[in-house]
């Protein structure tokens, strides 16, 4: 069997906006890709927004919402209940009791009469959701799958990460810079419709894909292994690096961008590299299905996107994506890295 993207939505900021960090009782403004009108999103409204990226996603596919209770839903995030958490704290009010992950996933499951995976993965959690969901067809466990990353602005993660010194103050966001000073996250929903046959309109072919966790360290990568898992992607796809068309990386602007510079120049060093960070923002746990819903929507609109000419001479191009392959890989606290091979043809 066989694994196919077959349609995506897109929710996402359309230009970089900003927020407020309070830590140490400082007020410092720091950019942010803001999508929500909402500051906290409570679970009822995340959920009116989730329903109309899947329904959506839905008529795009055409396939029939009557249909739902045979397609199982793959839910990735790091934040989850954690905005709606801060909500009611603010509101003073009581958190859910029993105060459970797997709320929205119970809701989604109730609301829509099929299973809901979750997968929290910190920042490849609905990387991991989309990898699972093309084993599952591989191996027939399904005919067609839902995958759903979602990720909201709550004060917990924003404040933590610049607590740690990792968010850029520049509202320039260029990562693979050797100017860039951090990240700026940011939020939004994305879903992702995987098939077991290509969509009628082009091919979009889960060609290969592998996960790899690194045991070295919780947040930093290992060359080695990195180097490992993009070969092993390349060996189970039956294709040699010159073939890639382009490499979406991951790409955050902190310092993990330094080792990936460094795999790519030591095994891709004349592949473009696609990065997809600097149009989203890093959407944390929802950047695996928001980046590839990014990308696919690139290739089915023949836009021409932004991507540095190779590893070594960064270059900003404006080209449009050609039919082939493209390699793709996410990276994650924790060790969890992942990635897979995309074949393209419209």
């Amino acid at each position: 069997m066989a694994s196919y993207l077959y349609a995506s939505t897109l929710l996402c900021a359309n230009k970089l906006g900003k927020k407020p960090a309070y830590l140490f009782d400082t007020h410092k403004v720091l950019p942010y890709f803001s999508v929500f009108s909402e500051d906290r999103l409570r679970l009822s409204q995340l959920y009116q927004y989730i329903e109309q990226q899947l329904e959506d996603c839905l008529e795009q596919a055409q396939w029939s919402l009557q249909e739902m209770n045979k397609i199982p839903i793959f839910l990735g995030s790091t934040g989850y209940v954690i905005t709606d958490c801060e909500a009611r704290y603010c509101e003073d009010k009581s958190l859910p009791n029993p105060h459970r992950l797997t709320h929205i996933s119970d809701y989604l499951a109730q609301k829509y009469q099929t299973q809901v995976f979750n997968f929290a993965t910190s920042c490849t959690s609905s990387a991991q959701a989309i990898y699972y969901a093309s084993k599952m067809l591989k191996q027939n466990n399904c005919q067609r799958a839902i995958v759903i990353g979602f990720e909201s602005f709550n004060r917990l993660t924003f404040e933590h990460f610049h607590a740690m010194g990792l968010l850029a103050e520049s509202f320039d966001y260029q990562p693979f810079n050797c100017q860039q000073e951090g990240i700026i996250l940011g939020e939004g929903i994305a879903c992702i419709a995987l098939s077991q046959q290509p969509n009628p309109q082009f091919r979009c072919e889960l060609l290969a894909e592998q996960s790899l966790t690194d045991n070295g360290s919780l947040t930093n990568i290992n060359t080695q292994f990195l180097g490992e898992l993009l070969q092993n992607i390349c060996h189970i796809g039956g294709i040699e690096k010159a073939q890639l068309n382009a490499i979406k990386v991951h790409g955050v602007g902190g310092i993990s961008d330094q080792t990936e510079l460094e795999v790519l120049q030591q095994y891709y060093p004349n592949i473009p590299l696609l990065l997809a960070k600097p149009q989203l923002g890093h959407c944390l746990g929802a950047s695996g299905a928001m980046e590839t819903a990014w990308l696919l929507q690139a290739l089915q609109q023949k836009q021409k996107i932004s991507m540095l000419k190779n590893s070594q001479n960064l270059t900003a191009l404006e080209t449009r994506l050609a039919n082939g392959y493209y390699l793709t890989y996410f990276l994650g606290f924790g060790g969890s890295n992942l990635g897979w091979l995309l074949d393209w043809e419209d």
